[in-house]
């Protein structure tokens, strides 16, 4: 995912944003709480836009991420959060002028709003912990097909769609048997393990649909994607190289 160029009024925000030592108060607010802040100027913008009808509900989606990264980050790792989100419903075909706009409707209103306290300190409110949930028991895929809590196809039969679950849990279990070596020879630590498996198993998707350049620069986005979401490139690189033969270069 290549970056996008920024206008002059969304640096301005994201340098405010590094230098300013303060946190917002949006930080730490539920989701309904600061969409009630922004709802009626993130409208007004985007009926003055003439946006299709069609695309409105994509527009509030990504408003939707924004929200959530004003609501838990701040600082650098909150510039990371908005680029990856202007750059993730630019490429799914937004327009991007329009969604800095609205980024920075957003964060004028949050500064009216004001600030509540220094940025270091800052902690998303934590929720009160109940009793520990007693663990169900795993529930087998076939029975839950069978009575009607996992939906079922449209076309194929019963025992074609329970054969191809089984099969991509099987492929699954091969790609992270292979995987762990992988992320224990670069010292990986155990809590990335799952962003890792996530982004391993698309480029094998892709392997099974493109090939030559095509997959080769459908990989190199999927690295940049999975990179701004603060995984090491030089393992995503090891990963797709190793595990699929997909060599993307540095």
């Amino acid at each position: 995912m290549k970056p996008l160029p920024l206008t002059a009024e969304t640096q301005a925000v994201f340098v405010r944003i590094r230098t300013y030592d303060l946190a917002l108060r949006v930080f730490g607010m539920s989701q309904s709480q600061a969409w009630r802040l922004v709802e009626a100027r993130v409208e007004n913008r985007i009926n003055a836009a003439g946006v299709a009808v069609q695309e409105r509900n994509q527009y509030r989606s990504y408003m939707w991420e924004v929200l959530k990264a004003f609501r838990t980050e701040t600082g650098e790792p909150l510039v990371r959060a908005l680029e990856l989100a202007i750059g993730k419903w630019a490429n799914l075909g937004l327009a991007p002028a329009l969604l800095q706009e609205l980024l920075c409707v957003c964060f004028l209103r949050f500064e009216q709003v004001g600030y509540a306290m220094p940025a270091t300190q800052a902690k998303p409110a934590e929720r009160k912990r109940g009793p520990k949930p007693r663990r169900l028991p795993r529930r087998c895929y076939e029975k839950a097909l069978n009575k009607g809590r996992v939906s079922r196809r449209r076309s194929g039969k019963l025992e074609e769609q329970i054969a191809g679950h089984r099969e991509g849990s099987a492929h699954a279990a091969v790609i992270a048997d292979r995987l762990r070596p992988v992320l224990a020879e670069r010292g990986i630590p155990g809590d990335r393990f799952v962003g890792c498996f996530a982004f391993a198993q698309k480029p094998g998707r892709y392997a099974r649909n493109y090939s030559g350049e095509t997959l080769r620069m459908a990989a190199s986005d999927l690295i940049d994607l999975y990179e701004a979401k603060h995984l090491d490139r030089d393992v995503l690189l090891a990963i797709a190289a190793i595990l699929f033969g997909v060599n993307v270069g540095s």
